[in-house]
């Protein structure tokens, strides 16, 4: 009676395994030593790397890895707020090149909802792959996705994010301005 219990066990647990891999948010390489994701206050960008498969045409830089001050995957749609993931390659690793895919809903104005850039990264210090709201124009509601991919195409990993109305957040809102929200 016990070794078909135990046969039973050992038949159902790797397909529950396999059911919650597959509706993981996020979804982790064991390529991956470390990776957090959330919101954080967007900064002023130190220089503009360009980045053709982009909407904007440019990746901003910034002077130092920011504070991921919310750790979730809602976000509020609103100027200046940022999000995305930091990520640290398992130790001895290094992933060069790295393709960084986010999609989105379609921006209103080209209809583009895929963007990409290519990064590195490896086990010195996160590496932050993230999307700040510079304009109106980027405040889209809905699912934001974000994946990254070695060059022979492992995912390393893939997060879903919901964007939603800047009112139904106001505590992420005032963090980064203040009492203040437009």
């Amino acid at each position: 009676m016990l070794a078909r219990i135990l046969l039973a066990l050992a038949l159902i647990l790797p397909a529950s395994a396999f059911a919650q891999s597959e509706t993981a948010n996020p979804r982790i390489s064991d390529r991956i030593g470390e990776l957090i994701y959330g919101i954080y206050c967007a900064q002023e960008p130190e220089r503009r790397d360009p980045a053709p498969d982009t909407a904007s045409g440019h990746l901003n830089i910034v002077p130092i890895i920011p504070d991921f001050q919310f750790r979730q995957k809602l976000v509020p749609a609103e100027i200046g707020i940022g999000f995305g993931v930091l990520a640290t390659a398992t130790p001895g690793m290094l992933h060069d090149p790295v393709t960084v895919t986010v999609t989105h809903p379609p921006y209103p104005d080209s209809g583009i909802e895929v963007e990409r850039w290519i990064t590195d990264v490896d086990d010195l210090g996160p590496s932050l792959m993230g999307f700040s709201f510079d304009t109106a124009n980027e405040l889209l509601l809905g699912e934001w996705t974000f994946s990254a991919h070695t060059l022979d195409g492992e995912e390393l990993f893939h997060i879903a994010f919901e964007v939603v109305q800047p009112e139904l957040m106001p505590q992420v809102v005032s963090t980064c301005f203040g009492s203040f929200m437009s």
